[in-house]
């Protein structure tokens, strides 16, 4: 009789499953462990692996057939730890685990090939079924694709914002279009217009994607389908060669890999309001040759009705819109050149368009006469994002060690069209265009060295971005009907920069005996064209005292470097432009104007995090983790007096103050993270999560904080929930082939809609249809908090600073009016996924 133990072994970066045999008490000396040491990302037996055994204080080491297998025999009772490690592969210690006497294991042991691609080896895992324990000593998340499909969930940035610690930034409404950043911890946030995404490190593969004009990335554009996993590692530093420069953490989106036989999978998906996802997938390895091509598409026509229509003034009679279509694609080809030596070919593409005239407008009460509603915005308000990414991977052993090079491009293209080909009443248009064009490279090196592994990498990327082309889409000429330019762009009609990162990284991860593991690493960075070339050391250290059981504590610093624009921004001299500021004179209050800031200095943090998990019963999980991060000179948009010689508005009337971003305070992330699983019988758990995340300003200039309105000293940001908590009740069948789950999420006070705090609840349903799944997903059951406009200053007051109330969007009583946002509406996604070989 075998009792099988299963925590997340093939969904993982690294896990174990264990079948252990209660055969009848034997003489001493004939227990045993044998298992088989697999690639995690293929699914391929790996050869010539070792697989060293630590018992007793003493150790014996065996080696990897052909097969992947390995054995050790004539065991006495005791505790026990296994440490396997291959060329090229991740090294991975088991938790210590007991073999009593007559005791047969088997294990299988998934092994994460050694590459830049992710920035984990072993995370706390969000998944149907099993978790496995987060060796890491960071407080690490990680998404597996398949859940998020389980769920219904189309796009990432709605899987993220389950997780504790994140909240998504809306720029507008809940639609599928519209665009989303995240924070993490209350980092990352647009607190009083200060833009500060890039606290938060997005990457792909482990390669940024960051934008230089605003230093963050849309998730909007990501879909789960091309993806194995979303990793999300929280808090300052040591995520990955790129890894110092986040404050809140950082999160990667990890490729799909050729497998090592042929496989695929179809994917339909059928929504409400005219939404469709269709992904077809297909990977096999013929000879030396391994490939993958995944070919995805989802279309949606949004939630505004069709008969609603509006009129935007001068007879503009027009439906508004919400219309989302996203093209993703994924190719990989894999080059074995020898047992020891491989390339991958990689390309990807993530390119949408959408209508967002419905995203950018709200109703305004009635024109006479038409019958129809006014509307704030205009029509035409198209926008297209293309994102092609190319990279390429050589893999090789290397003086003992393995040897990763490679070397990415990307481009990132955006074009926002006023009139998208049709001049509308009045004659006002305006094309706008950004392209960013990422390069990277780099190299990794790593080699085991007893029970120590080395890693050392040095690499750099660059960003070329060209920002705010204007002109008539007719006439290709420059127009006289701009509604508006870039402010840094405005003497210029064209904004065109360059930034360089480089980043060296030197880690040492130790095992010191079974129940002890030592990281230290320390990174050096020089951005040439962003004030930082700095030192970065994180220290991070965890216990695992038993085979359920984990701590772990860290420590490190990190930086989020100014945007360029920040620095090279032009004056912008147009007096439509101008600010309201407190020091101008009453007959002209708005006499600032904006401008970069060739001074400002990188931000800077000091991180803490302590964490705890434990596995109990069956399948029961408890995981805390509590964290303190100190960031100081946080970049605001201040006002500062206007130097000698600064030229006049373009309408003659002097410029007294410069409004541009300045390094003028700190703020403090800190606060808990607790989640859980309690089993609920054989069938059934129980699964809720809490968080406090604290997040405010320190010793903002008074003068600021009227000027902003909505940051104010020691109060928590707008935005920001301070608590956020949920949970759901999951089903499964033994086998887990079937499985419900219905589950809430508590939106407190300060969201980041604007609103009194709401629950907004969810359910999804699995079970296997002969050879393939059918997956539904129910979100928003109760339609809370939807509806189909943006409310401009309608949202829920923000306590502003004292004095606020003279100029900008202050009320009476110091409150700053907030715009409120609405939820999507519910809506029920029905998925057919068949798959096939490999990927079943």
């Amino acid at each position: 009789m075998f009792k099988k133990v299963t925590p997340l072994a093939a969904l993982m970066l690294a896990a174990i499953s264990l079948f252990v045999s209660g055969a009848p008490a034997r003489a001493a000396a004939t227990a045993s462990i044998s298992g088989t040491v697999v690639n995690e990302s293929t699914g391929a037996a790996i050869s010539g692996a070792k697989v060293t055994m630590l018992a007793n204080g003493g150790s014996q080491s065996a080696t990897t057939d052909k097969m992947g297998k390995f054995a050790f025999t004539g065991l006495t009772p005791g505790t026990y730890e296994l440490r396997a490690s291959a060329l090229q592969y991740v090294a991975y210690d088991t938790s210590p685990f007991s073999l009593a006497d007559g005791q047969q294991f088997q294990l299988a042991v998934f092994l994460q090939p050694a590459s830049g691609n992710a920035i984990t080896s072993l995370g706390h895992v969000i998944a149907l079924g099993h978790t496995a324990l987060n060796h890491s000593s960071s407080a690490v998340n990680t998404i597996v694709a398949s859940t998020l499909q389980a769920k219904g969930i189309t796009q990432i940035q709605n899987g993220l914002q389950q997780l504790p610690g994140i909240t998504i930034q809306h720029f507008n409404n809940g639609a599928p279009g519209n665009v989303a950043t995240l924070t993490i911890r209350g980092a990352g946030g647009f607190a009083g217009g200060a833009n500060t995404g890039y606290e938060v490190l997005v990457l792909q593969d482990g390669e940024p994607l960051r934008n230089g004009q605003y230093g963050d990335f849309d998730l909007s554009t990501l879909t789960p389908a091309i993806y194995q996993r979303v990793e999300v590692v929280k808090g300052v530093g040591g995520t990955s060669l790129f890894g110092a420069n986040t404050i809140g953490g950082t999160v990667n989106l990890v490729t799909r890999d050729p497998q090592a036989t042929e496989g695929g999978e179809l994917i339909y998906a059928v929504s409400g309001f005219g939404t469709q996802d269709v992904n077809l997938s297909e990977t096999n390895t013929v000879g030396r040759v391994g490939y993958l091509l995944d070919l995805h598409q989802f279309g949606t026509n949004g939630y505004i009705p069709p008969s609603y229509v509006v009129d935007y003034g001068s007879g503009q009679i027009s439906n508004p819109t919400l219309y989302f279509g996203l093209k993703s694609l994924l190719g990989k080809v894999k080059y074995q050149f020898s047992p020891s030596t491989y390339g991958v070919i990689s390309a990807t593409d993530e390119s949408d368009i959408r209508d967002q005239s419905g995203l950018q407008s709200q109703p305004n009460g009635f024109i006479a006469g038409s019958g129809f509603p006014s509307f704030f915005g205009f029509p035409g308000n198209y926008v297209t994002n293309i994102q092609p990414k190319y990279a390429f991977d050589l893999h090789t052993a290397l003086a003992g060690g393995s040897l990763e090079l490679r070397t990415y491009h990307q481009l990132l293209y955006r074009i926002v069209d006023g009139e998208n080909g049709a001049t509308p009443a009045g004659g006002c248009c305006y094309i706008e265009t950004e392209s960013d064009r990422l390069t990277g490279d780099l190299a990794i090196w790593n080699k085991e060295m007893g029970n120590s592994t080395l890693t050392i990498a040095a690499g750099g990327n660059g960003d070329y971005f060209n920002y705010g082309s204007l002109f008539n889409f007719d006439t290709f000429t420059p127009s006289t009907h701009i509604l508006f330019t870039p402010s840094d762009c405005r003497n210029s009609g064209n904004c065109q920069a360059t930034q360089i990162e480089r980043t060296i990284l030197v880690r040492d991860d130790d095992a010191i005996g079974s129940k002890f593991d030592l990281t230290a690493a320390g990174y050096y960075s020089d951005y040439n064209t962003l004030n930082v070339k700095r030192f970065d050391p994180r220290v991070g250290i965890v216990n695992k005292p038993d085979s359920n059981t984990v701590v772990r504590a860290s420590v490190g610093t990190g930086f989020a470097a100014p945007r360029l624009s920040d620095l090279q921004a032009f004056l912008n001299t147009s007096h439509f432009s101008a600010s309201l500021f407190s020091g101008c004179p009453q007959t002209e209050p708005a006499c600032a104007a904006s401008a970069g800031n060739p001074n400002v200095s990188s931000e800077t943090a000091l991180g803490f995090d302590v964490g705890y998990e434990k596995l109990f019963g069956s399948d029961g999980h408890f995981n805390i983790d509590l964290y303190r991060s100190l960031l100081h000179n946080h970049i605001f948009f201040g006002f500062e007096p206007a130097p000698p010689g600064t030229p006049t508005f373009d309408n003659g009337t002097p410029i007294l103050y410069l409004e541009r971003p300045i390094n003028i305070a700190g703020t403090t992330y800190t606060g808990i993270e607790t989640d859980a699983t309690i089993p609920l019988g054989d069938r059934f758990d129980f699964n809720p999560y809490y968080n406090i995340q604290s997040a405010y300003p320190t010793d903002v200039p008074l003068s600021t904080q009227q000027t902003l309105g909505n940051v104010v000293d020691n109060q928590q940001y707008q935005g920001v929930p301070l608590h956020k908590y949920g949970w759901s009740v999951d089903f499964h069948t033994l086998p887990h082939t079937t499985t419900a789950s219905i589950g809430a999420d508590y939106f407190a006070k300060n969201n980041n809609f604007n609103t009194v705090p709401f629950w907004s609840y969810n359910a999804s349903f699995s079970m296997p249809v002969g050879d393939s799944e059918l997956h539904i997903g129910w979100v928003n059951i109760f339609n809370t908090q939807a509806g189909l406009w943006s409310v401009y200053q309608s949202g829920v007051p923000y306590p502003g600073a004292s004095g606020c109330t003279a100029f900008g969007p202050c009320a009476t009583g110091n409150l700053y009016k907030t715009t409120l946002f609405q939820q999507a509406p519910h809506m029920l996604t029905v998925t057919f996924d068949h798959r096939w070989g490999s990927l079943h």
